[in-house]
């Protein structure tokens, strides 16, 4: 994929929102507008090769066919989250950080940048959520879809939306990720770390204008060909499937390994340094 990192995000980045998938059958591009959701974007089935011979934990490439399929236009918002708590079948958004052998120090700087019930930060993506969190939104009834039955997209399903069978390295072409094509690591980025007496590293060195998430849909130069947003940058994205090793043969609508303790996520985040988890 655009790079085809599949990762798990460096301990400092702490975010993931559900970018849910609504599947359908395969069906003409004409129908599209009356086959998705709202806010979702039909993306016509294919085959890709998926994975990417660069990146050790993304080989080897091999041939993915994926069915037709609906996906969020932007990553789910916090406000949406916060909103659907109310129906009583969502677990409330954390606003603190837990991610493993997290210090205090960092704990309380990266508390900061959780977007639930934060004033100001209603168009920003949910993040701070868990996979069963941002899993049960997508499912459940008053979540992603008024009568629940949406999902998570399969790491194939995401992967073919931000890349399509064509194998871009990024989604908005195979041009090197910048400062106006997705909220990443650059000047702004480096500016709070240093304030908050961390270090990190840059992925550009231009200003993005977001030290932390953005309001979702902020790089409209960094969709793909169908309009999806937000892929690469601002937050991590959890994908459905459970992490494991790829295998080489051919497979339509695969859903990654049976079993495991780790689930995928993709796309990089607002403090991704590293092209590859772009």
């Amino acid at each position: 994929f655009k790079g085809a990192s599949r990762s798990a995000p460096d301990p400092t980045t702490m975010t993931a929102a559900s970018s849910a998938a609504a599947v359908s059958n395969p069906a003409p591009a004409v129908k599209a507008a009356s086959r998705c959701p709202d806010d979702m974007v039909f993306i016509n089935g294919g085959s890709m090769f998926m994975g990417d011979l660069d990146l050790p934990n993304a080989r080897p490439p091999h041939k993915v066919t994926v069915s037709s399929f609906c996906i969020d236009r932007h990553e789910v918002t916090a406000g949406a989250y916060d909103a659907c708590v109310e129906h009583g079948n969502f677990l409330k958004a954390p606003q603190d950080v837990h991610f493993a052998d997290v210090s205090d120090a960092q704990r309380a700087a990266f508390g900061e940048l959780c977007n639930a019930r934060r004033d100001g930060r209603g168009n920003h993506p949910a993040n701070c959520v868990d996979w069963n969190m941002a899993e049960n939104f997508c499912k459940a009834p008053g979540g992603r879809v008024a009568d629940g039955g949406a999902q998570l997209p399969t790491e194939a399903e995401w992967e073919f939306a931000a890349r399509g069978s064509g194998q871009k390295t990024y989604p908005w072409g195979d041009e090197a990720p910048d400062a106006t094509r997705l909220n990443a690591c650059g000047a702004e980025c480096d500016a709070w770390f240093a304030a908050h007496h961390l270090t990190t590293r840059t992925l550009y060195t231009a200003d993005d204008h977001f030290a932390g998430t953005a309001p979702v849909g902020s790089f409209p130069a960094g969709a793909t060909r169908e309009g999806v947003l937000d892929l690469a940058g601002n937050v991590w994205e959890w994908t459905a499937d459970f992490y494991g090793p790829y295998g080489g043969e051919a497979a339509a609508n695969p859903k990654g390994a049976e079993s495991g303790t780790e689930r995928v996520v993709r796309g990089g985040s607002f403090n991704g340094s590293m092209s590859a988890w772009a």
